[in-house]
């Protein structure tokens, strides 16, 4: 398993909370953790698999900003 991060424009724990079980939706096999509090707002997802286009597809439908660090 690795963790990839991605840097989110998602600034409330309850746009954060949506977006992780849509993704969880799509990438039911990851473990994601949310890091709101952080200025940049981190995503990081533990995966054993490309999933970079999945993660861009759910936040540009959703209207979020998001980028693989």
């Amino acid at each position: 398993m690795h963790i990839e991060s991605y840097k989110t424009d998602v600034k409330t724990k309850e746009d954060a909370s949506f977006i992780v079980v849509l993704l969880q939706f799509v990438i039911s096999d990851c473990s994601m953790n949310f890091e709101v509090e952080n200025c940049d707002h981190i995503l990081k997802i533990e995966t054993n698999r490309e999933i970079k286009e999945m993660v861009y597809g759910v936040f540009n439908k959703q209207g979020f900003y998001c980028q693989k660090l």
